[in-house]
């Protein structure tokens, strides 16, 4: 836990200010991947369904001191194979005993109900009921 207590120290650090990231630098993918198990907890309590992320990439992060900082991290939600139905903001809050999520948007796409409901027809997953 101490060394990844470090190494998110190390990898914040090279990241001071905000991140606005176009292609994720090194620094954004290691911090993204550091923070994968967080990232999809989050997302697994939003929906009664399987969704995953993908083109995710760091918004913001703000150091607030020592090892505290805040992180906004963005990123295209989809179904089966990446059928994308919205983008995903979720910021955490990072303190000494770990990562603390502070809150979660989701932006349906325009096609989100045309997309939810072919994929319910098509898939052996029954449709939940906030996947209205």
């Amino acid at each position: 836990m101490k060394k990844m207590i470090v190494v998110l120290f190390f990898l914040s650090s090279l990241c001071v200010g905000n991140a606005q990231a176009a292609n994720n630098s090194p620094c954004e993918k290691a911090l993204l991947s550091l923070m994968w198990e967080d990232i999809n907890n989050a997302i697994a309590k939003q929906y009664d369904f399987g969704v995953s992320i993908w083109n995710e990439k760091i918004v913001q992060l703000q150091m607030q001191n020592g090892l505290t900082f805040q992180i906004t991290i963005q990123g295209d939600v989809y179904v089966g194979a990446h059928n994308t139905f919205g983008t995903d903001t979720i910021t955490f809050e990072r303190e000494i005993d770990g990562l603390k999520l502070v809150s979660y948007k989701h932006t349906p796409s325009k096609d989100k109900q045309e997309i939810l409901d072919w994929y319910f027809k098509h898939s052996a997953q029954p449709k939940p009921k906030q996947a209205k």
